[in-house]
């Protein structure tokens, strides 16, 4: 009797040998280069730790220091020559001012703590791939740009008034907003799988006019419409099993619906495409592409998230 050939092709050395599939680009290699593909994954892991201090020091160095903000001053000085009936509107716009920066700072602070709980504990398990670095690399780029783009206050008077009235006029508001936790499940929560009530692993979602969600069911290979209060989703696009033909997806990032001519437009990672569905007819807007988040401006142009 033959004995059974368990070899594959080696993706690095192009070699039949006994390979290991790397979850995190899905190729396969033999022992040795498996052992040179963690060491450069783990070479990548080193630079995102490297970038994340260069953020935390130009964070400290940037920080606003609340007692040296010029805008105060501002305020005071305009009480000073108003009457005791304004006194309360000055208050008012400085406990403006101190709370926008205090929030902006602990909002900076916060995903830089929890980014830096996550790097930490990848790096301890040393169980991570490809996605988990685009993660955190995509993560770390959020917020330098957040930082770069500090928060912009400026006073606006009413010069109708009998006395000028002033206001903190906010360019860039939190995203950390307070709400009332009185949240309900719109879309799965009966736990992890593939059945029409449920999803597995959900990254990328869009919302219609009508309150419609469409969601990117990574896992699963496909895109769920969820009509508003609906008991299960309906499957639009996808759902044949992982795949590129034009009737399948492979780990798809995000989605969104093009109102002006009914289409959906999907970034399926793995085929490395961006993908466009109109009336059951497919297309590919673009090719050869590591695209992981969409969407579309008030023009109709295509904005990408590499």
């Amino acid at each position: 009797m033959a004995m059974a050939n368990n070899k594959t092709l080696c993706f690095t050395c192009n070699k039949d040998k006994i390979t290991y599939l790397c979850e995190g680009c899905l190729k396969n290699f033999c022992l040795m280069d498996l052992t040179k593909h963690r060491q450069i994954l783990n070479q990548e892991l080193h630079h995102i730790i490297t970038d994340h201090h260069q953020f935390k020091q130009i964070f400290n160095e940037q920080k606003p220091n609340l007692d040296d903000l010029s805008l105060i001053d501002q305020i005071n000085q305009w009480e000073k020559n108003s009457i005791d009936k304004i006194k309360q509107k000055a208050k008012d716009c400085i406990e403006t001012v101190i709370k926008s920066s205090q929030t902006f700072i602990n909002d900076t602070e916060k995903k830089f703590n929890d980014l830096s709980e996550q790097i930490k504990q990848i790096h301890k398990e040393d169980e991570f791939n490809e996605i988990n670095l685009n993660y955190l690399r995509n993560q770390l780029i959020e917020i330098t740009q957040e930082l770069n783009n500090s928060l912009d206050i400026s006073i606006q008077q009413d010069s109708q008034s009998f006395i000028n009235e002033i206001s903190v006029i906010l360019s860039k508001k939190s995203k950390f907003n307070k709400w009332k936790q009185d949240a309900i499940t719109v879309a799965g929560g009966n736990g992890k799988g593939q059945e029409p009530n449920q999803l597995q692993c959900s990254l990328g979602m869009f919302i219609d006019k009508n309150k419609n969600i469409f969601i990117a069911d990574f896992w699963n290979h496909r895109i769920v419409e969820w009509k508003c209060n609906a008991k299960e989703g309906q499957i639009i696009v996808g759902g044949n099993g992982e795949g590129n033909r034009m009737d399948q997806l492979n780990r798809p990032t995000h989605v969104i619906f093009d109102q002006q001519n009914h289409s959906i437009i999907i970034a399926d990672s793995l085929n490395r495409r961006v993908i466009q569905w109109m009336n059951q007819n497919q297309q590919i807007l673009i090719k050869n592409i590591d695209c992981w988040g969409l969407a579309m401006d008030k023009h109709g142009f295509l904005c990408f998230r590499l």
